[in-house]
């Protein structure tokens, strides 16, 4: 072969790599929406039409001292432990599980997804965070707000 053709050859390898090259760069490993709306999900509607308040990743909740609300998340992206994963970030604010052993299968919520139901206490700040037991999976972090009665 003629070296022009042998550099021809060369040229359309590199073009073709460094496309490649690109395309995976600007091209997310995860879908985030796909992942958002499997959490969305797992609040299901009930017979009367009315759907449970989703807890969407990444947001502010403002509940009152004493609420309880159903925490809901996929099954096979997240670990079933919930109680470890509260963090007061300011105030004297907690979080608990109302039920024992506070994570599992519960009308409120689909087949696919564990379900606390999670009572809060005092007045401040919680977060919770929880990693995914997927890689490339984004962890699960909301903050509640607690106010007084």
């Amino acid at each position: 072969m003629s070296k022009k053709i042998i550099l021809t050859i060369i040229v359309i390898f590199a073009a073709l790599a460094c496309t490649f090259v690109v395309w995976k760069l600007h091209t997310p490993a995860t879908q985030p929406d796909q992942y958002a709306a499997a959490i969305l999900a797992c609040y299901p509607k009930d017979a009367a039409g009315s759907a449970s308040q989703p807890i969407p990743n990444n947001s502010i909740q403002y509940v009152k001292e004493t609420s309880r609300v159903f925490v809901n998340m996929p099954k096979d992206l997240y670990p079933q432990d919930l109680q470890s994963s509260w963090t007061t970030v300011a105030g004297k604010a907690t979080a608990g599980s109302v039920n024992e052993p506070g994570y599992g299968e519960s009308v409120a919520a689909t087949p696919s997804c564990w379900s606390s139901y999670m009572d809060f206490e005092g007045s401040g700040e919680v977060d919770l965070h929880v990693k995914s037991i997927v890689e490339g999976v984004p962890d699960y972090f909301v903050r509640f707000i607690i106010s007084p009665v």
